[in-house]
């Protein structure tokens, strides 16, 4: 018996499609004319029975037809993907691992522990790009992506890498003229720094401490840890940075951290991929990388 299965072109067409809202873009990335496009999601509505996409404006939107059935396929079809990758390499572990990650977390966390990947998997040539925020991983072909959350991001296979805690710093002079040490209530009497991706780093950081009475949301932002820490160490103020970005900082003395220990932020990183992809060797290889070398710390 023959199986009922519309056509992988006309199931690519319309998973473009929907991903861009535009069947000329759509058309682009497949090598497609846009008629070509468009005649292949009108013959996969006729051989469904029903309509996928409805116009709004100068956008094309699924409807709740569309949306579902989308939704069904597309972990068959990310399977399919795998599967001819992995028959490709012939089941080897070789390729390009492309991974996109924060800047400081990846150049002060991730990337000195590369050289550990790459002895135990020589044939895994690793691109490394900075990203914050989850990318589009078709368009921009990553594989892994490390996001700082709770873990739960629909269609992404998360696996735990790293935690977070948060302390306050400033520059040495900000301090050196106090006859006395201080302690977190004193920082009611500086200008806290926030970083952009930490919207409620600080209120967050006060209420944990138990600190009532201090404004955590008013004062300068900056969108990246760097820019914050080179703020507070020209003494423009507090920055609440996490301890895996300040370590060098606070040896070599250009920051101290004289507010109150370092406090868990409530999220953590997490390497993600697309999911029905962890299949793929390298992506596989990876991810097994990452569990290995957590076992011994928990």
């Amino acid at each position: 018996m023959s199986r009922r299965i519309p056509s992988l072109k006309a199931l690519s067409c319309f998973e473009q499609t929907a991903r861009f809202g535009s069947a000329s873009r759509a058309a682009e990335e497949l090598y497609l004319t846009q008629s070509a496009v468009s005649r292949q999601i009108k013959s996969l509505e006729d051989w469904l029975g029903c309509k996928l996409f409805a116009r709004e404006k100068q956008r094309l939107i699924l409807t709740a037809q569309g949306e579902s059935y989308l939704q069904a396929i597309r972990p068959a079809l990310d399977q399919l993907e795998t599967a001819t990758l992995t028959f490709l390499s012939g089941g080897a572990e070789g390729g390009v691992l492309t991974i996109a990650a924060p800047p400081t977390f990846g150049s002060r966390c991730l990337i000195p522990l590369l050289p550990d990947f790459r002895g135990n998997h020589p044939d895994i040539v690793i691109n490394f790009i900075s990203r914050i925020g989850i990318p589009d991983f078709e368009r921009e072909q990553i594989d892994i992506a490390v996001l700082f959350g709770d873990g739960r991001w629909p269609g992404l296979d998360a696996h735990l890498l790293h935690g977070e805690e948060m302390v306050p710093i400033c520059s040495p002079r900000l301090i050196e003229t106090l006859d006395y040490s201080p302690t977190s209530n004193n920082l009611r009497d500086y200008s806290l720094l926030h970083i952009a991706t930490r919207p409620r780093g600080w209120t967050d950081w006060l209420s944990a401490s138990g600190l009532t009475g201090i404004d955590g949301e008013n004062g300068p932002k900056f969108e990246h840890f760097t820019m914050a820490m080179q703020a507070a160490i020209a003494g423009l103020g507090v920055a609440l940075l996490p301890t895996f970005a300040i370590e060098d900082e606070l040896a070599n003395g250009r920051i101290v951290a004289p507010f109150g220990p370092p406090r868990a932020s409530p999220f953590d990183y997490y390497a993600t991929c697309p999911t029905g992809r962890s299949r793929n060797p390298k992506i596989r290889a990876f991810m097994t990388w990452l569990d290995q070398r957590k076992k011994p710390h928990e």
